[in-house]
């Protein structure tokens, strides 16, 4: 009789699944602090180990206990066998085994500490094992507890839960967090790369402004001024070389003024402004119809002569001055190249016409 009176008190706890049916301090205790964690042993297999601390008096049942007896612990993998594959059965850690004159059996069960043990293969894209880990703690009464175990096999931890539903959200919110970071990574790439084909593409044009007859025609009236003028070879390189070096800062400026003007940020809302595009759309028509020579865009002559001026002084500030005269002399046929590109920088915002113009200067 004493043997079936335990079993009911034991069918109670069960059903109601709260140990303060059997006084509050059961109830008020958690006798078994569980801690989860994840050894990696290979490139696919791994080691899960569940640990537990049991509070003195108090005893949590194995697996292998007499089913006669108290209830053994049960460890349910969900998807085994799918994502993963089980090694072997779950080993425990030391237990003790004694006889329990009220089911008449002996019990197998762990005292003070707990730890079981678990190898598995998983597939590579496995990135969660989850576990739901049930089992009865008994001191003067029994409880029947349930916890719900997450292993992460990237970041080789584990988490228990004591809901089910924080328990059952944690692998999907937990992808859809770390999806993020690829995702930004791939914008910049993104942003790297079309900041490459835009400097790229405005070093060809460059090239492609050197054959108009505005600028080809001057190539070797530059280089027979800069021999003759300059009083050594070593000068004359040198006068080049600055020459040179002042065309690239006059289109760098050009294109940091855009930048300056609109900014990145307005540039990529602008983007998609509708009376923006279409405005950027004739733009991009008018430079082309001028490319063809249907007309000329030029800036006024008094421009031109009042920077030839300066150009006669000589010096550093003179050859300035005829790399701006150049700028502005060359403007009818590099005018709709340089207006095409400035376009097509602006609309993606940021370093993008500075880059575009260095490219189409250094050329």
């Amino acid at each position: 009789m004493i043997k079936y009176g335990f079993l009911l008190v034991t069918l109670l706890i069960s059903l109601t699944g709260n140990a303060q049916a059997f006084g509050p301090s059961a109830g008020a205790q958690n006798p078994a602090q569980w801690t989860a964690q994840v050894d990696k042993t290979s490139e696919s297999e791994y080691t899960l180990l569940l640990n537990a601390s049991i509070e003195p008096e108090w005893h949590v049942y194995s697996q292998f206990t007499d089913p006669g007896g108290s209830l053994p612990l049960e460890l349910e993998f969900l998807e085994a066998g799918k994502a993963y594959s089980l090694e072997g059965p779950t080993v425990e850690s030391e237990t003790t085994t004694a006889y329990s004159e009220i089911f008449e059996v002996d019990e197998t069960f762990f005292s003070e500490t707990a730890q079981l043990s678990q190898k598995i293969k998983a597939e590579e894209t496995t990135e969660f094992v989850k576990l739901i880990l049930k089992y009865q703690v008994c001191k003067e009464v029994c409880i029947n507890e349930e916890k719900y175990i997450v292993f992460d096999l990237v970041k080789e931890n584990g988490k228990v839960f004591k809901d089910f539903n924080d328990f059952q959200a944690y692998g999907s919110v937990q992808e859809e967090v770390e999806k993020i970071e690829p995702v930004k990574e791939v914008v910049k790439k993104e942003e790297k790369q079309d900041l490459w084909t835009i400097f790229f593409v405005a070093f060809a044009s460059g090239f492609l402004a050197l054959l108009t007859p505005c600028v080809f025609p001057m190539i070797p009236m530059t280089v027979s001024f800069f021999t003759k003028q300059s009083k050594n070879l070593a000068v004359g390189r040198r006068n080049a070389i600055l020459y040179g070096i002042f065309i690239v800062v006059i289109y760098v400026l050009l294109g940091s003024l855009v930048t300056g003007i609109f900014g990145a940020d307005a540039l990529n809302a602008l983007s998609t402004n509708v009376w923006f595009n279409l405005i950027f759309f004739l733009l991009l028509v008018i430079f082309a119809v001028s490319f063809f020579g249907a007309f000329e865009i030029m800036l006024p002559n008094s421009w031109a002569n009042a920077v030839d001026r300066k150009a006669d002084r000589g010096g550093i500030i003179g050859i300035f001055f005829m790399a701006l005269a150049l700028a502005i002399v060359s403007f009818s046929c590099t005018g709709p190249i340089v207006g095409t590109l400035l376009v097509q920088a602006a609309s993606e915002g940021g370093l993008a016409p500075i880059l575009g113009m260095l490219g189409f200067s250094l050329a």
